[in-house]
């Protein structure tokens, strides 16, 4: 089957190494030139806790160049879906299905803005992914991964998707909602992403810190609170115990924000931390916890030039 990843970082990598090693046909599209041509030539490697496997895919800048694929996965930061969906019209087939399972508010609505809501499928993967450099990532947890149709219950390309991403040794589940997904899935990162990025800490010690987890408790409890008040069912019943299970399963991990940090690099957090403050003004529900970690997020990342070594 012909798949394309749009973002090449830890998650994009990750998901591309193990379609390609399942005896895909994938294309890595990169909006880093360097980058792409490390992986055109060299593949991607990838460290496991059960062995290292390496594989060898296509990997390109150009999209022009791009053969029209049954799937595109949307693998960039929340802030660039916008752009990432304007590079995959240059290659999408009219059947071709857009995938999304980044992480924050707002990606399924950028996607929908260019492409047809049924072309959409969305959901989350609790999968673990860090970038040691170009076409090299270390997989470092192991989890659930949870989509459907954007605009209903699941479909035959959603149903394809699952079988296609199961074959490659992922585990899947499908949702008639995936709002709720999303959702589920945004709660865990406002406690666990900024806490871990703001302490360096990778997700299993920040739950061991007491300090660190009281802090993670805190921002997960007002999460939960504006999604009940917007009417939105999340999937665990016990939002805080769920989120410091997750950092136990993946207790190697260094989050995604985190990664960001350590490179410099622009965060998700207004997609994470920011939006759910911006979602429960509209409810009515505060969340001085998530407004206090969105701002030191911020401050972080305004600071990066005078940092102190």
């Amino acid at each position: 089957m012909m798949i394309a990843i749009v973002g090449c970082g830890a998650m994009g990598s990750l998901f591309g190494a193990l379609l390609a090693r399942a005896g895909h046909a994938v294309w890595m599209v990169d909006n880093h030139p360097e980058r792409a041509q490390v992986m055109a030539s060299q593949g991607i490697r990838v460290e496991t806790p059960n062995g290292d496997f390496g594989v060898n895919l296509s990997a390109t800048a150009d999209p022009a160049v791009v053969p029209e694929p049954r799937f595109i996965f949307i693998f960039v930061k929340a802030y660039d879906t916008a752009a990432a969906a304007e590079t995959a019209a240059v290659f999408a087939a009219p059947e071709t299905s857009l995938v999304t399972l980044q992480n924050g508010l707002g990606n399924v609505e950028a996607l929908v803005r260019r492409f047809r809501p049924a072309r959409i499928i969305a959901g989350t993967t609790a999968q673990g992914a860090t970038e040691l450099g170009p076409g090299r990532v270390r997989h470092a947890g192991f989890g659930l991964t949870v989509m459907g149709s954007a605009t209903g219950p699941p479909n035959e390309p959603v149903e394809e998707l699952a079988n296609t991403l199961r074959g490659a040794g992922l585990e899947v589940a499908l949702t008639d909602d995936v709002t709720s997904a999303i959702w589920s899935k945004l709660v865990v990162n406002c406690g666990i992403n900024a806490v871990g990025a703001l302490t360096r800490l990778p997700n299993g010690a920040v739950v061991a810190d007491a300090g660190a987890a009281a802090v993670l408790s805190a921002a997960v409890q007002e999460a939960a609170a504006v999604a009940a008040a917007k009417g939105i069912a999340l999937a665990c019943g016990a939002p805080v115990e769920h989120a410091k299970q997750v950092c136990r399963a993946t207790a190697r991990n260094v989050n995604s924000m985190l990664q960001d940090m350590l490179r410099q690099r622009r965060t998700e957090v207004n997609a994470i931390n920011g939006a759910l403050a911006r979602a429960g003004d509209e409810v009515g529900v505060a969340t001085p916890v998530n407004d206090a970690l969105a701002a030191l997020v911020g401050a972080v990342e305004r600071g990066y030039a005078r940092q102190a070594s």
